[in-house]
């Protein structure tokens, strides 16, 4: 079979940078050039390689269905930009490979990590969520512009911080700096230690939040402090034979889980602002809906059947998912759609291009929650937290997490949407609003 085509080797320079500071146009106008599988030219450790692009929900059940498992490796996909500074030891790149010894690693791994994000425990999770919410609500200005985007990734950060490794309040600033210093070095393509680079950057603070964590844990494990539950779980956590997680690997892990816990729920939290801001009837049935809620309850953990919302939270990751696309690595020669690809090679799947595909949506621009309003949405259509046979561990974590902010800002204030300072994005590598996202706050005269 021939191999999928795409640009030549001097346009897949040029595009390189394009795809890594803004994908979606890429994405959108290769696919319109050359059909739903497309290659374009990537850095791997094993030098440059294909990197074919899969698109359409079809093709996202080809990568992710569990009857492929064994055909990708997510290990394969993010090794060279997430191994670098997250480590080796990391639960996303503990596949089931036998050549790299690793056979059985994310299963039994996996077997120790789940009690800690049991529904049993949300009786702690919930009620914590709601009250660092409720604190930085509570400290918002009324009558001036307010950068809701910013204030999103304070509370965001905030609550995975403090309920994975108990953060101290007063050193949030800086570790959320650290943090996203990494992420801005995460896809850098020259990975030199050489000051001045994002590489370089990254890699210091992730030395730093890592120390950071590490003292935390020592800090529980002497008895000098009482462990968060979620790092609680983890550390008394005890495989078949007695494994226990050591702290190199208790590091690793609690830095995925900020990673995964942070930036995705933060650029969704701010895209259904967005969305609420350029949909003012979807505004209004919400608050009906919300309406009927009691503040007191929501400030406690408490949200009842919220089916709107759910709808709205759905659409939004639809149009604008945090990932616009997402890798793996091919682990054998595969034929798909007629076109050969190699061992060796990436393949891609997007979020992005999905949500937006006429084929699967009737008017796939127009934001209509009631595409999703009590229907459960047709499979691998839907990916922003990933899925198929390894969806993402926290997605229920992150779906809770932003039902209760929204309940909660929406049921404090009405929100008056000004005009913005910039519609310009970056990707960290979810997306985010270069200049925030703003609006100005009144008391909601219905919850006072």
């Amino acid at each position: 079979m021939p191999l999928a085509p795409g640009p030549t080797e001097f346009q897949n320079m040029l595009l390189a940078p394009k795809i890594l500071s803004d994908p979606r146009g890429p994405i959108l106008d290769l696919t319109a050039r050359y059909g739903r599988i497309w290659r374009s030219r990537t850095l791997t450790q094993r030098g440059l390689r294909d990197m074919v692009w899969l698109l359409g929900v079809e093709h996202n059940e080809r990568i992710l269905g569990p009857a492929h498992r064994d055909d990708f490796s997510w290990y394969e996909g993010y090794s060279f930009s997430m191994e670098p500074l997250f480590g080796r030891d990391i639960l996303f790149l503990s596949d089931d490979q036998p050549e790299l010894g690793r056979e059985g690693a994310h299963r039994r791994r996996h077997r120790l990590l789940i009690p800690a994000f049991s529904t049993k425990l949300d009786g702690q999770y919930l009620p914590a969520m709601a009250q660092i919410m409720a604190r930085y609500l509570e400290e918002l200005p009324l009558g001036q512009p307010v950068d809701l985007a910013q204030t999103i990734k304070q509370v965001t950060f905030h609550v995975v911080a403090q309920l994975l490794f108990g953060a101290e309040p007063e050193a949030l600033p800086q570790l959320l700096h650290w943090f996203e210093q990494i992420g801005l070095g995460l896809f850098s393509l020259v990975h030199l230690r050489i000051p001045g680079l994002p590489f370089y950057r990254a890699s210091r603070a992730r030395k730093m939040l890592a120390q950071y964590i590490e003292g935390r844990i020592s800090l529980y494990r002497s008895g000098q402090a009482e462990s968060p539950t979620f790092l609680a779980q983890l550390l008394s956590a005890e495989g078949e034979d007695g494994e226990r997680l050591n702290s190199e690997t208790l590091v690793s892990e609690l830095l995925a889980f900020l990673f995964a816990g942070y930036d995705t729920t933060a650029s969704m939290l701010t895209s259904v602002l967005l969305a609420l801001s350029e949909n003012p009837v979807v505004m209004l049935q919400l608050r009906e809906e919300l309406s009927s809620l009691d503040l007191a309850s929501v400030l406690s953990g408490q949200l009842a059947d919220t089916p709107y919302l759910d709808a709205v939270l759905s659409e939004t990751e639809r149009l604008y998912p945090p990932l616009t696309f997402a890798l793996r690595g091919a682990m054998r020669d595969l034929e798909i759609s007629g076109y050969t690809i190699r061992r060796g090679d990436r393949v891609t799947y997007s979020p992005y291009f999905t949500g937006r595909d006429p084929e699967l949506f009737a008017d796939p621009l127009r934001f209509d929650p009631l595409r999703f309003y009590q229907k459960k949405p047709r499979p691998y259509s839907l990916l922003g937290f990933g899925g198929g046979h390894r969806p993402c561990i926290g997605k229920r974590f992150a779906l809770w997490e932003m039902r209760l902010f929204v309940a909660q800002l929406l049921l404090r204030f009405d929100v008056k949407f000004g005009p913005q300072r910039s519609d310009a994005v970056y990707f960290n590598p979810t997306m985010q609003r270069r200049d925030g996202f703003w609006g100005s706050l009144s008391l909601n005269r219905a919850a006072t």
